[in-house]
């Protein structure tokens, strides 16, 4: 049968021994030289069909391994993009510890994507070339608190960084990212155990050499590209090619007592975060409870947004009443929620605060006025009954069998936005916000799609595109008229630095010391 037979009746199969809907590179994600973790590639791979239960029109096979897709054969439903978000997810938490399985209970190891580049770590404070590939944590941040002898240990710490911004009431230090809203204002997500959620944006190999070859880590030369007429366009993936440019952001909850056995059903890590009453480093246990996957691919110019959470994070507004709560409740919603009153720390002295249980609303004080509380969540768009939620289920039953005890059966794919006809890539520089075709844009759920870890407080307003179209290059104060040119939706573009004079820099750090 050949492909235009296969396409006629509206199934996509896409093989079965090299499974050509992974884009094959290895070499790209995980083989260079510079990096200190091997492909893991398994024995014995398990593989199943994805599809909805309530049409068997479009399927798309899924192989348990980790060679991440590059793209799909074509993107013409949204069934097809939900069953491509699942084998990156799969692909891309696949581990890279050759005794763990996948998914393995309590195993700190990093998984594929967590061996990829910190943002942080990539656009260096100077503006001078990045580390090499694999370097987990960057010199600024290392040099910064080399005085509280905290040693990282660049092969299973992560380094996590704040949900807003700290320097707000007199800190010293800016932490990023921030959420998407509300802006200029405390932000911070409180768990039900009273931490607060950390997050981390991270970029794979493309990415990396993309921005090395093309020396964009510096402000200046990305300015000088656009003077030469030449937009910023990230790498696509490709068909059984190459896997282009793909962008992480994840939401990570801290875990107080890792011990206990509510923690078997989450991706646990180790990490260091900065405390934001002590301004001191300290080591913790988190737990992932939301990851965005961003994809450029040659049928998608315009990105692939999918978004996963774990199924214990909050419930549908819609069904409040009805819904069963996990066995050891709720991350963030607390059904016996009860305003909370706090006392904060203001340049006149100690003040009150209330934390409402209205759902959503967010705090009105930032984390280094006083500790995180819980902040009372919920899903304000249920998912796409039709697609996800029937994909969700025969997902989570196949990582079961396969995989019995493995976290990732208890994580759920929110909702995945793609283009339903090639936007292509903008040819000559052009300003934000970039103009495309939002008709086309589609989604399961056909509103809004929001993380709730991630957009909280936006969850009915924004999607992920709508903040993404402003992405620009970065800032440069000797080319003021082309800073709101576009940066192909990557906000990690605009962190870019031109490189300061050495006298300059040094002093800059002796300062931050």
């Amino acid at each position: 049968m050949n492909i235009k037979t296969i396409l006629s009746k509206k199934i996509l199969w896409l093989g079965v021994v090299i499974i050509p809907l992974a884009a094959i590179s290895t070499k790209a994600e995980l083989g260079n030289s510079d990096s200190s973790y091997t492909a893991i590639i398994p024995t014995k791979t398990n593989t199943c069909n994805c599809y909805a239960t309530d049409s068997t029109s479009y399927i798309l096979p899924i192989t348990f391994h980790n060679i991440v897709p590059g793209d799909l054969f074509t993107f013409n439903h949204q069934i097809l993009a939900d069953c491509f978000a699942w084998q990156q997810f799969i692909s891309l938490n696949w581990p890279t510890n050759p005794s763990s399985d996948f998914g393995t209970p309590h195993d700190y190891s990093f998984v594929q994507w967590e061996t990829y580049m910190h943002r942080e770590v990539m656009f260096k404070d100077d503006g001078s070339r990045p580390p090499a590939w694999g370097t987990m944590v960057s010199d600024e941040y290392s040099r910064m608190f080399k005085t509280q002898k905290l040693l990282f240990n660049k092969t299973d710490t992560k380094l996590l960084t704040f949900v807003n911004k700290i320097e707000e009431n007199g800190a010293a230090i800016t932490f990023t990212p921030d959420q998407a809203s509300p802006v200029g204002k405390p932000s911070w997500l409180g768990a039900q155990n009273f931490t607060n959620l950390w997050y981390e944006i991270m970029l794979n190999k493309d990415y990396y050499d993309f921005i090395v070859e093309k020396g964009f880590y510096n402000a200046k030369v990305q300015h000088d590209t656009i003077k030469r007429n030449l937009p910023i366009n990230f790498p696509q993936g490709e068909y059984n090619g190459i896997v282009g440019a793909i962008e992480l952001k994840a939401a990570w909850m801290e875990v107080v007592k890792p011990e206990l056995s509510k923690w078997k059903r989450y991706k646990l890590s180790k990490a260091i975060v900065l405390d934001p009453i002590t301004r001191r480093l300290r080591r913790t246990v988190v737990a992932l409870v939301g990851l965005h996957i961003l994809h450029k691919t040659q049928n998608q110019p315009t990105w692939v947004w999918a978004t996963f959470e774990h199924i214990d994070n909050v419930p549908d507004r819609d069904n409040l009443n009805t819904a069963s709560a996990p066995p050891d409740g709720y991350n963030f919603y607390n059904p016996k929620c009860k305003d909370r009153e706090v006392k904060i720390r203001t340049p006149n002295g100690d003040s009150l605060v209330i934390v409402p249980c209205i759902p959503n609303t967010p705090p009105l004080y930032y984390l280094n006025q006083a500790g995180p509380v819980p902040i009372q969540t919920v899903r304000v768009n249920s998912i796409d009954k039709n697609n996800a939620a029937p994909i969700n289920a025969l997902m989570q039953r196949k990582i079961k069998k396969f995989y019995p005890n493995s976290v990732w059966q208890y994580y759920e794919l929110i909702d995945v936005i793609w283009s339903q006809s090639i936007q292509p890539d903008p040819t000559v520089p052009i300003r934000v916000p970039r103009n495309i075709n939002r008709s086309t844009m589609l989604s399961g759920a056909g509103t809004v799609i929001a993380n709730s870890t991630m957009e909280t407080y936006v969850q009915s307003t924004k999607t992920c595109f709508d903040c993404h179209i402003f992405s620009t290059i970065a800032p440069y104060s000797r080319d003021t008229i082309n800073n709101s040119k576009f940066g192909d939706f990557s906000f990690a573009l605009t962190f870019a630095k031109y490189p300061a004079a050495k006298s300059d820099y040094l002093k800059k750090m002796k300062k931050k010391k």
